[in-house]
């Protein structure tokens, strides 16, 4: 199986969902501009996203030392490995006793969500997969995650990071703990992690740094911790509020105009085309609307109504008893289903579906 194109006309969400229902092998390489991403699947799952090309830059390193895994000064000491042994990155990590292995697992699993988190916000772009299974990767630690689970969770966090940055709107604000607040008993580890570098003194930029954290996880965290108001924006710490300067208003006396006449005369004209110009321009737009074609559905457009129908049962475990469903969860967009709709009927008992022309 060979897909290419422009991210344009095909979406990555569709992309994904059609190799991950078709069950596919190989490697979806992913360019814009400068950048270059690659996914990884083995039988419709994700197992990869690092890049291991030559002078490729291997994302999985960066976000080892991005979260605390490993330092700068150890990266150093594990590239210098690789290139004098030849062996492979997680091979190394492992054998060197950097990380264990559950932690190197958690670690690619949250390395990939991230990535595809990050991937989703590309709108322009171009993509190729290549069906082959060769060319899917082993490491000394594997993954194989679920394609739906990874995008639908990458849509949660486009959503919800909007949210949060509407009250965590700026990386200079300053949170402090709020008075006599008791933090909750349970907190999440990303909790755990922020609320003691919330001090008052710290700006928002530098406890996403410090925490460890993606940055998704990091006002996620603080966002929760405001809500349950453990924690506060610092006032002190928002930038002052600016007075208008109000300017003095100079009245002058109104020369004499000529503005009366000339609206007698606009309104004239304007009966004149009202009662016998635009009578004769609307039935003339009518008869060309009558003679439109209706919107064809296209095979495309088909093919991808149908391939929603079956993510959206493989996501959802059934299958939607409304076709609107699948625009208002996001599976496809509203003019498609409008378009089908138009054309022909939809029946389902969540188990089955039957499409039929009207």
């Amino acid at each position: 199986m060979a897909l290419q194109g422009n991210l344009d006309d095909f979406s990555l969400p569709e992309i994904l969902q059609l190799i991950a229902v078709q069950q596919k092998s190989g490697v979806l390489k992913l360019s814009a501009g400068s950048d270059v991403a690659v996914i990884f699947f083995d039988g419709g799952r994700v197992v990869s996203t690092r890049d291991r090309r030559r002078n490729a830059r291997d994302p999985l390193k960066a976000f080892l030392v991005q979260t605390g895994h490993i330092t700068e000064a150890q990266l150093k000491q594990i590239e210098t490995i690789e290139a004098e042994s030849r062996r492979e990155l997680t091979d190394v990590l492992l054998s060197g006793n950097y990380v264990t292995s559950e932690q190197l697992g958690q670690a690619i699993q949250d390395q990939i969500q991230d990535t595809m988190h990050q991937l989703l916000t590309w709108k322009q772009g171009a993509y190729h997969f290549s069906g082959d299974s060769r060319t899917v990767p082993k490491f000394a630690a594997n993954v194989r995650l679920n394609t739906e689970g990874l995008l639908m969770e990458s849509m949660r966090r486009l959503d919800e990071i909007v949210r949060y940055k509407q009250v965590l709107s700026s990386p200079a604000m300053v949170l402090r703990p709020k008075a006599l607040a008791v933090p909750p008993k349970e907190m999440t580890g990303p909790e755990q992690r922020v609320l003691p570098l919330v001090d008052g003194l710290r700006p928002l930029r530098d406890i996403v740094a410090q925490s460890k954290l993606v940055e998704f996880e990091a006002y996620e965290a603080l966002h929760h911790l405001l809500e349950l108001g453990v924690i506060e924006i610092s006032l002190g710490a928002a930038p002052p509020k600016v007075t208008p300067i109000v300017e003095e208003k100079i009245v002058v006396r109104p020369k004499r105009s000529f503005a009366i006449p000339a609206a007698i005369v606009i309104l004239a004209l304007s009966y004149g085309v009202g009662r016998y110009v635009t009578p004769v321009l609307y039935s003339e737009a009518e008869r060309a609307v009558r003679r439109a074609p209706e919107h064809v559905l296209t095979l495309d457009e088909s093919q991808r109504l149908s391939l929603a129908l079956e993510v959206y049962r493989s996501v959802r475990g059934s299958y939607p008893m409304e076709l609107k469903l699948l625009a208002r969860e996001g599976f496809l967009p509203r003019s498609t289903v409008a378009a089908f709709a138009r054309r022909y009927g939809y029946e389902s008992d969540g188990v089955t579906y039957r499409k039929f022309a009207r």
